[in-house]
């Protein structure tokens, strides 16, 4: 049946008086997919949630751009169904498009010179979709994995030409959409975009994958390229997870200093302020010793005169030294706390700034002024100020 149809841009030409065409018409009006029928022919548009006779369309196509553009408009984030052309039924696509958004990244970031630059495009789904026995088709796959691995890409209506560059290496490849027969490279682009040990472990695989491809100077060995590049990466982690536990155990050692030195902040602080508080217990134990008068309370509590003024003064200034000294203290433990939390954040976890942020958070808490002390702090300070302005002959 293949050959009975045919295609104009990216839009199926359908004659209708060909019976062969009958069971795809039939197929495509019981799913009420939309045709436009001019006398005997019918044509099929672009459908975005299905897959039809898209192995056809590739064989029969000229031009690259052409065919991305098809699949750039497909909607990969729905359930599609892909018609099988024997049984004329559709069947679902139950693979998922998770490699669609990083692939479109890593597309972003490589430099690609043509007229279509970014292909929002899930090859994982695709695969699933085409026909792993059609040559072009896997070509056509092999070409978009292409745009991810290299790091140079450029292309025109039939052929591409990537390059893989690092530093002052590099290596380049040239595929035709028309003659060039297919490189296999699925297993590639599966293992860094679908296996995922931890989150963007695609960023290190795909330096591995493009360092392989320089040294061995050859991207055909589809196999020996993925085994090398496997091994590379499991000395890389390997190395990762010894650096990792090192500086866990740091940040253990790190968190205990940060523990002992909060700790005696606060004890430095207990032993200033009661050291404060017997000073004034004196000073008040002096007065109520050489008060010759009665009213004691009142005396001590609404009695004017300098004297009394300087020495509360002097009292209020120690106090707010004591504070102050106590409160810079804190503020140099939560310089030390943040840049522990960077390193926690940037090199032990693999993890987005948030998550690990949060996590930390809830595991280390921030040196902070703690409440019981601030609320001790300003009711002596406030009952200072009051007693120090009744001092004064109003």
């Amino acid at each position: 049946m293949n050959d009975l149809l045919s295609w104009k841009n990216t839009s199926l030409k359908i004659d209708s008086n060909i019976n062969e065409n009958s069971l795809l018409i039939d197929a495509l009006k019981n799913r009420e997919i939309p045709l436009r029928k001019d006398g005997s022919e019918y044509t099929l548009e672009n459908q975005e949630s299905y897959y039809i006779l898209e192995d056809n369309f590739i064989n029969q196509s000229k031009n690259l751009s052409t065919i991305i553009m098809k699949y750039s408009q497909k909607n990969y984030d729905k359930l599609s169904q892909v018609y099988i052309s024997n049984i004329g039924e559709f069947r679902d696509l139950k693979i998922a498009s998770k490699d669609k958004n990083v692939y479109d990244k890593i597309i972003k970031e490589n430099r690609i010179d043509a007229d279509i630059r970014n292909f929002p495009i899930s090859l994982n789904v695709l695969n699933e979709a085409l026909d792993n026995k059609n040559h072009k088709s896997i070509l056509f796959i092999d070409i978009l994995i292409l745009f991810a691995l290299a790091t140079v890409s450029n292309y025109n209506a039939e052929e591409v030409e990537a390059e893989f560059r690092i530093e002052d290496k590099n290596y380049k490849v040239k595929l035709s959409i028309i003659d060039s027969k297919p490189l296999h490279l699925y297993p590639i682009y599966d293992w860094i975009f679908n296996e995922e040990e931890y989150e963007e472990s695609y960023n290190v695989k795909l330096q591995v994958v493009r360092q392989v491809i320089i040294n061995k100077n050859d991207i055909k060995d589809v196999k020996g390229v993925l085994e090398d590049s496997k091994l590379a990466y499991k000395r890389i982690v390997s190395q990762k997870t010894n650096e990792y536990f090192e500086q866990l155990n740091q940040l253990k050692d790190d968190f205990l200093i940060l523990s002992k030195n909060e700790n005696t902040s606060l004890r430095t602080l207990n032993l200033t302020f009661f050291a404060w508080l017997g000073y004034l217990g004196l000073e008040l134990f002096n007065i109520i010793v050489n008060y010759k008068g009665e009213d004691i309370i009142p005396y001590l509590l609404f009695s004017d005169g300098a004297k009394k003024g300087i020495v509360l003064l002097m009292f209020i200034v120690a106090l707010i030294f004591i504070f102050n000294a106590y409160r810079l203290e804190i503020k140099s433990l939560g310089e030390t706390y943040k840049v522990i939390k960077e390193i926690y954040e940037d090199k032990i976890l693999f993890k987005t700034e948030l998550e690990g942020s949060s996590k930390f958070e809830a595991i280390i808490k921030k040196p902070e002024i703690g409440r019981p002390q601030m609320l001790v702090f300003f009711i002596f300070l406030f009952a200072l100020i009051i007693r120090f302005f009744l001092t004064f002959p109003w």
